[in-house]
């Protein structure tokens, strides 16, 4: 029996690990289906480079079996993979700091906060030819401030923004305490908000 904690009451992935770490490679190949899209969505979203999100992932995933053994249970197998998935974007943007400063997009890119491309963000009808030129204008002004962002700010709010995690799991996340969280992600709000000032979309930045 000994003293192992078992996983997070409810966990999804309970079964599919277990058997996994009994040696079923069918077993952690149906992990991957069921979290490759989250894990390449927040690679992208953090580098900023859907190519390289793609790398990422493989390798996370690569780690992850190789690391199995090692997980007990002490979160739910999503969160340990996300750890992982944070890690290896960390390992990406120091590979290519030299590249941090990201060159214009095109409409046909996605964005990395929202997923989406900035075409699809602009309606096909309705709205003015001087709205839509607007709405395009500030979603490249977005991108282009969240570019600009320091490594760890962008981690901070794409963890908040877009996977909605709490602070409690953001602190378990990236092994920090829960004020820090807060005083990061204020400091990434503030650094946002700065950065869109004049393009009218600051106030779409949530204070709290």
């Amino acid at each position: 029996m000994g003293n192992e904690t078992p996983p997070p009451a409810g966990d999804p992935d309970r079964d599919l690990v277990e058997a996994a770490q009994a040696g079923a490679s069918e077993a952690f190949d149906r992990l991957v289906v069921r979290h490759q899209d989250r894990v390449v969505r927040l690679a992208r979203r953090i580098t900023g480079d859907a190519e390289a999100a793609l790398d990422v992932a493989q390798t996370v995933f690569v780690k992850a079996w190789r690391g199995l053994s090692r997980f007990h249970g002490d979160s739910r197998f999503s969160t340990w993979l996300t750890r992982i998935a944070i890690n290896q974007c960390r390992n990406e943007l120091r590979q290519r700091r030299t590249l941090k400063h990201a060159r214009p997009a095109s409409l046909d890119e996605t964005s990395p906060l929202t997923g989406t491309s900035r075409a699809a963000s602009v309606p096909d009808r309705g709205p003015t030819l001087a709205e839509r030129a607007e709405a395009r204008e500030l979603g490249q002004a977005l991108d282009a401030a969240l570019a600009g962002l320091e490594p760890d700010a962008r981690e901070i709010l794409v963890l908040r923004e877009v996977e909605a995690l709490s602070y409690e799991d953001m602190a378990a996340l990236l092994d920090v305490a829960v004020g820090t969280v807060r005083s990061r992600l204020h400091r990434a709000r503030a650094a946002l908000r700065s950065a869109l000032e004049g393009h009218g979309a600051a106030s779409s930045v949530r204070a709290t």
